[in-house]
């Protein structure tokens, strides 16, 4: 059960100072996309080793969750998160000084590390602080408040790209990073009592990992809710080429037409606001992944059309299903993690984002004369997601959802 209770104004505080840090991921992938090009030409380097760069940043997401979980439980939230942001935000500066593509591809590494801190501690501290469906519910709050990154950052990225080049989109990032490290000092409260922290963080981390991995259940929902996720970085990686190459839309047409795809999981996540009231996260759950196959397998149907108009409705609607079902899956894995709460967000994140890395991957090395490997990157792991619900759901304990 948790331990502390936030009153509701130091709750609201403490929620969109989480929301800032979860913007972290989508402001380092979609900010530059419209700019993957000009970067590519800059550095005298091939469209597909700048989009690496974002697959590469996938994979310090997953690691540096694996890194900084253990860390969490046994020094706390809050040290272990403004290291992150502070090596967020120096990866930023020197990413928009270097001139090559493999120093670049490095610092994203590093950076992707930094960025994996307040994803790891964002969800401990609900964890911390809330349970049940209160849990799912701030839980949706901070989706939608993630959502603000695909849906702005596109649109900023080409403004400030059209205006001051590609280097200026790297040079906001660190600025926000500023903003983020000054409120997480101010606001956050350091939700870990030193008499829960775990000694010897390597060991223990180890041992509290075994654990959550021996739970199939744990393990279960982890990957279900990678699977789902990995339907948005197929989005995020193919959707430059898609739109940009096949359709041969501007940077700035590009940008809005993200926004607009994007903001369908701001629409669904107010829907899943409002369903939790009625509907546990598992009834959700149960009842989604269904509707998110059929749109994606739509969506794959429709990936040789020339028509922008039938290729983006299923696309929305897809994107809307990642909104409903994400908040979900994950406040029922981290309920599956008990006390281990920091582990149990590292594995859950490294679930995600290694499967964000496959699926971008892939979806990156795919023809660019098509969208299908866009469209496949939804539908697969929306196939896959389906399937181990359903063999899974009857394993989770009721108390749990």
């Amino acid at each position: 059960m948790p331990q502390f209770s936030p009153t509701p104004k130091h709750a609201a505080t403490i929620t969109a100072t989480l929301g800032l840090l979860s913007l972290f991921p989508p402001l380092a992938t979609d900010m530059y996309l419209a700019a993957l090009g000009d970067l590519a030409l800059s550095m005298r380097a091939t469209h597909t080793a700048a989009e690496f760069s974002l697959s590469i940043f996938f994979l310090g997401l997953c690691l540096g969750q694996l890194l900084l979980g253990p860390l969490t439980d046994s020094y706390g939230r809050k040290a272990p998160l403004l290291i992150g942001i502070a090596i967020f935000g120096a990866t930023s500066v020197a990413l928009l000084l270097v001139d090559d593509i493999a120093w670049f591809n490095a610092l994203r590494f590093l950076q992707a590390i930094g960025a994996s801190a307040g994803m790891v501690v964002g969800r401990a501290v609900v964890k911390d602080l809330y349970d049940g469906r209160r849990a799912a519910q701030v839980m949706t709050v901070l989706v939608m408040l993630l959502t603000i990154g695909p849906i702005a950052s596109p649109t900023l990225g080409s403004i400030l790209l059209e205006a001051f080049g590609w280097r200026s989109i790297f040079a906001t990032m660190a600025v926000i990073s500023v903003l983020a490290f000054g409120l997480s000092l101010i606001v956050l409260p350091e939700t870990l009592p030193a008499g829960d922290r775990k000694a010897q963080p390597l060991a223990n981390g180890l041992r509290a990992a075994a654990a959550l991995l021996s739970q199939r259940s744990f393990v279960g929902m982890a990957l279900v809710s990678g699977l789902v996720q990995g339907g948005m970085f197929a989005f995020i990686t193919g959707s430059s080429a898609v739109f940009q190459g096949i359709f041969g839309l501007g940077s700035l047409q590009f940008g809005v037409t993200f926004a607009l795809i994007a903001a369908a999981l701001v629409i669904f996540g107010k829907l899943n606001g409002a369903l939790l009231n009625r509907f546990s996260p598992r009834q959700i759950v149960t009842a989604g992944l269904p509707l998110f196959l059929a749109a994606t397998l739509i969506l794959t149907l429709t990936s040789g059309t020339q028509s922008l108009w039938v290729f983006a409705v299923p696309l929305w609607l897809s994107i809307g299903m990642v909104g409903l079902l994400s908040a979900n899956a994950m406040s029922m894995t981290m309920e599956l993690s008990g006390k281990d709460a920091g582990m149990g967000s590292a594995l859950l994140g490294a679930s995600q984002f290694a499967i964000a890395f496959t699926v971008s991957s892939c979806v990156a090395l795919g023809a660019k004369e098509t969208a299908l490997p866009m469209t496949l990157g939804l539908l697969v792991p929306a196939c896959a997601a389906t399937l181990l619900f359903q063999t899974l759901r009857e394993r989770i304990r009721p108390a749990t959802v």
